[in-house]
C-alpha cells in the first residue's frame, strides 16, 4: 500500500518535533554523563572513606585512624590516612577523569589485621581509580569501567554503632 503524502504543513510540524525531541535527549544524555558539580569541589575538603568494594566501612571520629583523603589543587597531590598510615602522592584530574598516584605511604605496624587490610585495599581502590564523581556530599571513586571503587563523605561524622 502506498504512503499518503504529508502535506506541507503537517511534514513541517513533524520535522520540528523530530529536532525538539534529538535535542531533549541530547541535553539528558549530556546531563546525565556529567556527573561532576561545579558546586562541590574535589579540592580543599577532607574526605571520609565510608564505603569501600560495595562495603560499608565502620568509621570513627577519630581522622588519625579513619581512611581519609585530601586533594591540594595548588600542588596537585593527595594526602590522608589509610587507617594505619598516612599516605601521599600526586594526582591528574581532567573533567570527570581522575588518576590518583603513585603513592607513598609511612611504614607503621597497624595493630589491628582488620585495618590493616582494610588499609591496603583502600591504597590499591585509590591507584586504581580512573574517574569520580561528586554528588550529595559524596565522593565515588570509579574503576575504567565507571564502577564504583569507593565512597569518601565529606567531613567528620560520628562514630558507626558496633
Amino acid at each position: 500500500m502506498p504512503a499518503t503524502p504529508l502535506s506541507p504543513s503537517v511534514a513541517s510540524r513533524l520535522r520540528n518535533a523530530a529536532r525538539l525531541a534529538c535535542a531533549g535527549i541530547a541535553m539528558a544524555a549530556l546531563t546525565a554523563c556529567s556527573s561532576v558539580s561545579l558546586d562541590e569541589p574535589l579540592e580543599g575538603t577532607p574526605w571520609r572513606l565510608v564505603q569501600l568494594d560495595g562495603q560499608q566501612v565502620m568509621i570513627g571520629a577519630d581522622p588519625k585512624i579513619d581512611p581519609t583523603l585530601q586533594f591540594d589543587a595548588s600542588t596537585q597531590r593527595v594526602s590522608g590516612n589509610g587507617g594505619c598510615n598516612n599516605l601521599s602522592g600526586g594526582y591528574k584530574r581532567n573533567g570527570s577523569a581522575l588518576r590518583i598516584g603513585p603513592l607513598a605511604s609511612t611504614r607503621r605496624a597497624c595493630i589491628d589485621a582488620g585495618r590493616s587490610r582494610l588499609e591496603i585495599r583502600f591504597l590499591a581502590a585509590l591507584e586504581a581509580t580512573a574517574g569520580y564523581t561528586v554528588k550529595g556530599g559524596q565522593l565515588t571513586l570509579l574503576d575504567g569501567r565507571s564502577m564504583p571503587l569507593a565512597v569518601l563523605d565529606l567531613g567528620v561524622r560520628a562514630a558507626s554503632p558496633p
